[in-house]
């Protein structure tokens, strides 16, 4: 007995010196100890933890507070930093095009619960041979091409939109958007599509399980088929999903008879490329970049078109400027023109860049790391290796480039040169920036401008907001990585607008 006692309290000792010497370590001896910021986020990643699982992705706010308190470059964990400020040649340096080596921050790529995709790929090297692979396939030649794909799913939406207020039933555009930019990624990257557009109401609860669980997918993936139908109809949905992505991969993969897409997809691309090894074509991998690339081009897009829809029909003036260019350069409402007619109009380009600036794309941080390179931030020296990061939420926000910066103000990005525009937006952060800028940028960008142009275009002056509030339905107040509104958030929700004679 006296032995088991000794030898527990020996061991509980080890421990607790063990954790009193990495406390230590992590506070007074680490490479980036001298840096400002909070003495508990130093210590323990437990502080992260406390603001992002227990408060419900609140760290971003918490970082902001330390910020004000600590000034532009802070230590956010035992081994991130983090700046909040308006120098872009920083920015272009943490952030390189070509030429340096930059690596993503072990603890970013965890959070996706797969570092096999390409996003959440760690080495520089190996994120870079990945990408290439499929690069071309989101290039603009490829979106031209593909471009009738695009045009007729906005067309099924505005029909869906129209089917549902001429009924004098509400319609979400929220699962509206959602449903657009699932069909629209699956369709063309995958040629196979769940027709959410078709379907009653949208198909919310696809929306609802890609957006529910961004952090649990490893812990989820070990529970049993069985028991997850049981218990979990959003988990089961993933499920059918990935499985849905799997068994296209090994019809691709087998060829002649078996592969019935319609056109080349993103799986082609990748198994056909010749510098591709084989270990990076397996069906696993596959699952896993068909499971990012739908994540990450429903949420983002469909977010900025709501909130962007949303901010539009709350402002009268702005409905009013948007639909009068778009009548002029789109005569015939029921037309179908090419993402080039709307490309070159001010006043639509300055909705989207105001839609962008306050959607953030990713309000998380983007972290990077100099595996083989110091940088020197002002004063500041960071080692190498040392993560890295910005937050759009808080350079969209920042008002010595955006004043008013709450206010949703096309007006900021007009009567201005082309090198001052040019400058104003290199503060927007939505598609990240360098070599791990998002590779679905232009995909995004031929889908915003189709979907805001046509659907503004022949329902602007139709629609109008019910039953949504800024406060419960928009305000983003959680980072999931991806911006959330509230937990009581009802959407964007919209009916027929009244006639006066009705009124």
């Amino acid at each position: 007995m006296e032995l088991m006692t000794t030898v527990l309290v020996c061991g509980a000792t080890t421990l607790v010196l063990y954790a009193l010497y990495g406390a230590i370590w992590r506070l007074y001896l680490s490479p980036i100890a001298n840096f400002p910021g909070s003495k508990a986020a130093a210590v323990t990643f437990w502080y992260e933890f406390y603001y992002d699982v227990v408060k419900g992705g609140a760290y971003v706010y918490e970082i902001e507070r330390m910020h004000e308190r600590y000034g532009p470059i802070i230590r956010i964990n035992p081994y991130e930093l983090h700046i909040n400020d308006i120098d872009l040649e920083f920015m272009s340096k943490l952030y390189p095009s070509v030429g340096i080596d930059v690596d993503k921050f072990w603890w970013s790529a965890g959070m996706f619960g797969n570092v096999e995709m390409t996003f959440g790929t760690i080495p520089h090297h190996l994120h870079k041979m990945r990408r290439a692979a499929f690069a071309k396939f989101l290039s603009p030649a490829y979106i031209r091409k593909l471009e009738p794909v695009l045009q007729e799913l906005v067309n099924i939406l505005i029909q869906k939109i129209e089917e549902g207020i001429e009924s004098g039933k509400e319609v979400n555009l929220v699962h509206a958007f959602s449903a657009l930019t699932q069909d629209v990624i699956t369709e063309y990257c995958f040629s196979f599509s769940r027709n959410c557009l078709q379907k009653e109401d949208f198909s919310p609860h696809w929306y609802n399980c890609i957006k529910q669980f961004p952090w649990l997918l490893p812990m989820l993936n070990k529970l049993p088929n069985w028991w997850v139908k049981r218990t979990d109809d959003a988990v089961w949905l993933i499920r059918q999903q990935e499985a849905e992505y799997l068994a296209q991969t090994r019809a691709v993969m087998s060829g002649g008879d078996a592969d019935k897409t319609s056109h080349v997809t993103i799986f082609h691309e990748i198994l056909d490329e010749p510098s591709l090894p084989p270990a990076e074509k397996t069906e696993m991998r596959m699952k896993a970049e068909a499971t990012s690339i739908v994540g990450a081009g429903t949420l983002t897009s469909a977010h900025m078109l709501s909130l962007t829809s949303y901010f539009i029909l709350s402002n009268p003036d702005v409905l009013k400027r948007l639909v009068a260019e778009l009548e002029t350069a789109m005569p015939n409402a029921a037309s179908s023109p090419s993402q080039q007619v709307f490309e070159s109009l001010p006043y639509l380009n300055a909705v989207i860049n105001e839609g962008f600036r306050l959607s953030y794309g990713s309000m998380h941080r983007l972290s990077r790391s100099h595996p083989h390179d110091a940088l020197q931030y002002h004063n500041w020296n960071i080692p190498p290796g040392t993560p890295v990061g910005y937050s759009a939420y808080m350079l969209h926000r920042n008002p010595e480039i955006f004043p008013d910066p709450e206010n949703f103000d096309p007006e900021r990005w007009l009567n201005l040169d082309a090198a001052e525009r040019q400058r104003l937006r290199a503060h927007l952060n939505n598609f990240g920036r360098g070599t791990r800028q998002c590779v679905g940028m232009r995909l995004a960008y031929a889908e915003l401008y189709l979907t805001l142009g046509y659907v503004f275009r022949r329902l602007g002056n139709r629609l109008q907001l019910h039953d949504t509030k800024y406060e419960r339905d928009i305000k983003f107040v959680q980072d999931y990585f991806i911006p959330a509104p509230s937990r009581q958030s009802r959407g964007v929700r919209v009916v027929e607008k009244k006639s006066k004679s009705q009124h």
